[in-house]
């Protein structure tokens, strides 16, 4: 009996010495493959090159859109024409085609308005003086380019044609500009930029809420400085500075400065609200004017976000989306 029990003994030894060194084992392990997921999450930060050139935006819709508003007349400026007498229409041609085979004098048409569907009843003689369009051009701000992917993201707010939000684009084109002429923003008064269109740099077809994305092409963007993205905690009040082009077609830095810091968890408008206060910029614009929209924002050698919109009654003062939220 003595000598069984301590074998026993001698047993539950070995078992309890390889329990612990398979324990010591497993702990190691975990602790280097944690330190190494670590030392992953650090080596995995995004970089992204801030552009700053004001661009020309052209695009072709989904839908034709509605452009202006006639007495007698239920369509809105900014509706997107879905049927016409059941039929879906694409193009003007072929709406064009529907009304006139129509014999009566009244026609249907089912639009969609913001979010809603309408079925509404339209005379065709005032429906003859409504104006129609499924193209859209207009200048904005290159906000980054990835260097790995070559995608873009530009414009830092959703592309809307009245009270149509977010319309669906079925493909478009971003062209660089140069012969910039800008109107000055004053108070009550946001100015615009024009400019002549030169040579196309990349397509797209995606307008989301911060902006359109596509894809570069034609572009030569080695040379170009690549910033690491901020994190939106990194974020702080005080002095950061915009990249924009100027009139002479160079791409610069002017100071401005954050002035309010959403905490936002999710992707929400309006993360930042800044205030520009370079010399420089203000002479030339006057704040922030139309076809800013996108500008790239820097602070602390790293991208942050992008101008996205103004405030009427002080145009020195606006609104920027943080970076993430345009990717």
């Amino acid at each position: 009996m003595l000598n069984f029990n301590k074998k026993l003994n001698l047993k539950s030894l070995k078992f309890n010495s390889f329990f612990f060194v398979c324990f010591f084992f497993l702990l190691y392990f975990f602790m280097n493959n944690a330190n190494y997921a670590y030392s992953l999450e650090k080596n995995n930060d995004m970089y992204l090159i801030p552009i700053g050139k004001v661009i020309q935006v052209d695009g072709q819709l989904e839908n034709l859109i509605v452009r202006n508003e006639v007495n007698g007349c239920p369509l809105k400026s900014g509706d997107l024409i879905l049927r016409v007498e059941g039929n879906p229409i694409k193009d003007f041609n072929h709406l064009s085609d529907v009304f006139y085979s129509s014999t009566g004098n009244q026609i249907s048409v089912t639009v969609k308005r913001g979010n809603v569907i309408k079925n509404l009843i339209c005379y065709k003689e005032p429906l003859k003086r409504v104006s129609f369009n499924n193209a859209i051009s207009g200048f904005a701000t290159l906000t980054y380019i990835n260097p790995e992917t070559h995608q873009f993201g530009a414009v830092g707010h959703a592309i809307n044609v009245g009270d149509a939000k977010q319309i669906p684009i079925k493909s478009g084109t971003i062209s660089t500009t140069s012969n910039l002429e800008i109107e000055k923003s004053s108070r009550g008064n946001v100015g615009y930029i024009n400019a002549s269109k030169n040579y196309l740099i990349g397509d797209f077809k995606e307008n989301t809420q911060y902006g359109i994305k596509g894809k570069t092409r034609n572009i030569d963007f080695s040379n170009q400085r690549k910033y690491k993205v901020a994190n939106l905690d990194e974020v702080q009040l005080g002095k950061a500075q915009i990249i924009l082009q100027n009139k002479q077609n160079q791409c610069v830095k002017y100071d401005i400065e954050i002035l309010k810091i959403e905490n936002q968890c999710t992707p929400e408008p309006k993360t930042f609200k800044i205030r520009i206060v370079d010399e420089d910029l203000l002479k030339e614009t006057g704040g922030i004017v139309q076809g800013m929209s996108g500008t790239p924002i820097i602070q602390n050698n790293k991208i942050i976000g992008a101008v996205s919109h103004a405030l009427e009654n002080n145009p020195k003062i606006g609104y920027g989306v943080y970076i993430k939220w345009m990717l």
